[in-house]
């Protein structure tokens, strides 16, 4: 009966002296980590949720300046202006948009406009064109107007007056080869005229050139 007592005297100060040190070190923890128990509320992870995070870390991932994303597609509707210089006539019509713009955005399109307007095919070089803007670009319309100088004098060289550093600069008609730098600053021409040579100013003949710049020369 001695040992039976003995061991069970052992066994309840075991116990005692184990539940003493887990309650020490339970305040010495929190103590320690004031915050540490700080209730916290539980939110499953839905799918909801994932949709959400991963939105905001889309849209935090745009630059400030970012387009709607607009593109042209094959129902895109294509507006086209071309007005005669000549004639100061303006005709407006509607046709399917070439394949090869498919896809494109804004930006895209009109470095393609520009390029178009550098190289034209050769029909649109018999024709005059001289420049190409874009005036409205979205996913449902695209409108551009063409800037045409018929050639009444087919046999004179031709001439383009461009607006270079604020000063006219005369180019052959291929618009590769500089034929004469001028004095002749553009901003002190009327202002139609500036208009005219910001679009390049179509001239022919080599005589109607240098009366044009004699009668605008310093």
């Amino acid at each position: 009966m001695k040992l039976i007592g003995r061991v069970s005297l052992f066994c309840i100060a075991g116990v005692s002296l184990f539940t003493a040190g887990a309650y020490a070190n339970s305040v010495y923890l929190k103590w320690f980590y004031p915050n540490r128990e700080e209730s916290r509320e539980f939110i499953p992870y839905t799918e909801e949720l994932k949709e959400a995070e991963e939105g905001t870390e889309i849209w935090e991932s745009l630059p400030a300046d970012s387009q709607s994303g607009d593109v042209i597609t094959c129902d895109t509707v294509f507006n086209i202006e071309e007005y005669d210089r000549n004639t100061e006539t303006t005709a407006e019509y509607e046709e399917k948009i070439p394949g090869k713009y498919i896809g494109m955005d804004r930006n895209g399109f009109i470095d393609a406009m520009s390029a178009y307007e550098m190289s034209p095919p050769l029909e649109e070089q018999q024709r005059g064109l001289i420049s190409v803007e874009v005036l409205a670009f979205s996913e449902e319309r695209v409108r551009i107007r063409k800037h045409y100088q018929m050639i009444e004098s087919p046999g004179e060289e031709i001439y383009y007056l461009v607006a270079e550093n604020h000063y006219i600069t005369v180019y052959h008609e291929d618009m590769q080869n500089v034929y004469l730098y001028t004095d002749i600053c553009v901003e002190n021409l009327p202002e139609e005229l500036q208009e005219e040579i910001i679009q390049k100013k179509l001239i022919s003949g080599e005589s109607t050139l240098y009366h044009f710049l004699e009668s605008y020369s310093s």
